[in-house]
């Protein structure tokens, strides 16, 4: 792991704290100015509450260097800047400033939707300068960055070994942060919360009448348009982008309404795109977020009077993790949809429902053939609800204008009806033979066609239950089948004797949210594969009846008693710590690898790893991939390195320690283990398996892989790599075994104790 030393310096991470509001009386606004500047766009204004000013408590703490964290389940919001961590509780005037209790004379409280903090007590602990100018009634913070708590001292060091919040990635500079979300109450649907001023222009603002958005105060008198006194546009998307694990992309072009001769701009991608997120900021910009994307186009696009849109921005926003960043300036209350088309290559920001002008049929020999042609590219997914009458293709954000219709000579459909739903989608239900057809989807410029064909055969997929159902044709012993669970890449293989070549080959099209296709083709053996490829992680059974072979997805947390997610650390272009001959990626990777040998022997335990092979996967990555299976446990393995500076290593450091973050669950109140007690289950195996130091258990606020998962997780350090007799028995196998073996045995152990509810 990287180690840094002296003071820490923590990225922004950005948060929005979702609470039952409470009404104060007498409470009166006031303005915030930071470091000589007023900060705009305020998700509440300052207030002042019996002659003491509250701030909503990101905008300060963050615009200084500071991390804010949300505890829902005790109701305490936590302050880190520096060396400290100052921890309060809503509605009480008590305190935690490093361990220490202090009495405050007013608390934090919730106001308006947002949690507010007195300012001058936190501001001061932290060594801030407070003050208030009382003609302009705003409260000033001269931040001195020092991070000095006053009236509790804070040794600088410790005398070992100082420990960095390692699991940060280093940036330029803050406004290349990754975006991180703390625990929310609640989330709004498919966005993120932003931190407005990392978006702020204030390049010409001397040229700009004063409108709350600058750093200069204002004439006494000058009325203040705020947040309230603002249209902001709405989001109207009937669907949410899944993310969908893709190689990197490249962003290559930026239509305008002018090319696309629609009320919509369309953002094209070289290749599929795994991950889009979008927020609105308060002064009505919608920020679009494209993951894992780099960028060919940059700067202003043309906005043209037909849309409800004043300025487009592009530009990469982020190396690392690679984002491109497209800014929408929006005018007033206007509606915007965001959508991806079939192959996920193109992103559409429409300011208007897609209108279906047209939809036709044709048949030929090989296939019936449904064209859909909208004002844009029409954003679908199919679902075979209607199974075996008919099949759906659902349209988002749509308006319906077309009828149904024939299929002239069709071999798989007979007809077709038009609809359109009350939550904004349109529909199209085509009416399907007496065999099932297979099925695929083609995109063209703003028209899908949807294709029945031949190709595949004796196999019907069952959308409501999940199920593919293969006719029993051949025989074949189901229990004996190979399987491959290339879950890191969203496939699930099957291979079939070569008798079921009766099958044929193609690709079944099925987009339910949870099956994106089944593909079936003959392997370089002549056996045929018949691989389900997954929006998400799923897991698959198989069964028979008089009739079929019936292959079920379930999702993992389904049929799984137990979920343990295995994070061997770094990986690819993050090596971690590289001493003594040992190469910490590779040295967690095989213990990782040896932790899941006897995972995978458990009947009653599944397990999956963040990364199996040499590849960087970024922290948010990890967390979000334990969150979706739905994980009962988190482990993240990694091996430690001391310092005496920076460069000078300390070789005499060694020993075993675990982290932990407190927080997300409450073994008292849900009878489940949390991630205290599972680090000291887990350090206490250790150390009983090696005999090793016991450094013992640490609670680590601002690791990204431990704050951001949403069951018991724990950050594993299996020894010093700087120490040359243990970088050396980390590096042998029977010791490796020795480690994985005791974390085995602690997973077992901790469910045993407290098995998860499903």
């Amino acid at each position: 792991m990287r180690r840094i030393m002296g003071k820490f310096l923590f990225l922004s991470v950005l948060l929005f704290i979702f609470v039952p509001s409470v009404a104060y009386a007498g409470a009166v606004p006031v303005r915030l100015v930071i470091d000589g500047a007023e900060v705009p766009y305020l998700s509440a204004p300052p207030i002042i509450l019996n002659d003491r000013t509250l701030v909503p408590v990101r905008e300060v703490f963050e615009r200084v260097g500071g991390v804010v964290g949300w505890h829902a389940a005790h109701r305490q919001v936590s302050l880190f800047y520096g060396y400290n961590v100052l921890v309060l509780t809503i509605d009480e005037l008590n305190a935690n400033l490093n361990g220490n209790l202090i009495e405050m004379d007013i608390p934090a409280i919730i106001y308006n939707d947002r949690t507010m903090v007195p300012l001058r007590f936190p501001s001061e602990v932290f060594g801030f300068e407070v003050d208030w100018d009382d003609e302009n009634r705003a409260a000033i913070v001269n931040s001195t960055g020092n991070g000095a708590a006053n009236g509790v001292a804070q040794e600088a060091d410790e005398p070992e070994v100082l420990y960095a919040f390692i699991e940060f990635p280093e940036f330029p500079d803050s406004a290349n942060a990754p975006l991180i979300q703390d625990e929310l109450d609640e989330q709004p649907q498919d966005n993120y919360p932003p931190n407005e001023s990392e978006y702020e222009d204030n390049s010409n603002k001397e040229d700009l009448p004063w409108d709350g958005t600058v750093g200069e105060l204002p004439p006494p008198g000058t009325v203040v348009t705020t947040d309230e006194d603002s249209a902001l546009a709405r989001d109207i998307s009937t669907s949410a982008i899944q993310t969908i694990s893709f190689p990197q992309t490249t962003i290559t072009d930026l239509q305008t309404p002018l090319d696309t001769g629609t009320a919509a701009y369309v953002i094209r991608a070289s290749s599929a795109i795994s991950e889009v997120h979008h927020f609105l900021l308060p002064d009505n910009r919608l920020v679009v977020d494209i993951h894992n994307a780099t960028a060919l186009i940059s700067g202003d696009f043309y906005a043209p009077g037909i849309v409800p849109v004043s300025g487009v921005r592009a530009s990469q926003f982020s190396q690392t993790p690679q984002v491109t960043r497209v800014v929408f300036d929006v005018v007033g209350e206007a509606e915007y949809s965001i959508s991806l088309s079939a192959d996920r290559t193109l992103l559409t920001v429409s300011f208007s429902k897609n209108k279906i002008s047209n939809v036709f049929a044709h048949s030929d020999a090989h296939s019936d053939t449904l064209v859909i042609q909208g004002d844009v590219l029409p954003s679908i997914n199919i679902s075979t609800e209607g199974f075996p009458h008919f099949i759906t293709v659902n349209i988002d954000n749509a308006r319906m204008d077309a009828v149904g219709g024939i299929f002239p000579n069709g071999m798989f459909a007979s007809q077709f009806s038009t609809g359109e739903r009350a939550d904004g989608t349109a529909f199209i239900r085509v009416y399907v033979r007496g065999d099932w057809p297979s099925f695929s989807v083609a995109s063209s410029a703003n028209s899908v066609a949807f294709m029945l064909h031949r190709g595949v055969t004796g196999v019907r997929y069952d959308s409501v239950n999940r199920e593919l159902r293969i006719s029993r044709a051949f025989d074949m012993n189901i229990h004996e089948l190979p399987r491959i669970n290339d879950y890191l890449n969203f496939r699930y293989t099957f291979t079939l004797p070569h008798s079921a070549d009766v099958l044929g080959r193609g690709d079944i099209s099925i987009l339910d949210g949870f099956i994106n296709s089944v593909s079936i083709a003959c392997n370089e053996n002549g056996a045929v594969n018949l691989t389900f490829n997954t929006a998400r992680v799923m897991s698959f059974s198989i069964h028979q009846d008089e009739y079929y072979y019936v292959i079920r997805a379930h999702l993992p947390r389904e049929v799984s008693p137990f979920i343990v997610v295995i994070d061997p650390g770094h990986g690819g272009t993050d090596p971690g710590a590289i001493q003594n001959g040992v190469v910490e990626k590779d040295m967690v990777l095989d213990v990782s690898h040896k932790i899941m040998h006897f995972v995978d022997a458990s009947p009653f335990i599944t397990g999956y790893m963040t990364r199996r092979t040499d590849t960087f996967v970024s922290l948010l990555n990890r967390a979000e991939f334990a969150n979706n299976l739905g994980a009962d446990l988190f482990i993240s393995v990694h091996a430690n390195a001391a310092e005496i500076r920076r460069g000078v290593i300390n070789p005499d450091v060694h020993g075993i320690e675990t982290w932990y973050t407190v927080g997300e669950l409450e073994a008292a109140a849900n009878n489940t283990m949390d991630s205290r007690r599972l680090a000291e289950i887990v350090q206490a195996n250790k150390i009983q398996a090696t005999a090793a130091n016991n450094r013992g258990v640490r609670n680590a606020p601002n690791f990204v892989v431990l704050r951001e998962t949403q069951m018991p997780a724990v950050l594993l350090e299996l020894g010093f790599l700087t120490n040359p007799a243990e970088a050396a028995r980390l590096s042998d196998s029977a010791y490796q075994w020795l480690l994985a073996h005791a974390i085995y045995q602690s997973i077992v152990e901790s469910f045993a104790a407290h098995p998860p509810r499903r």
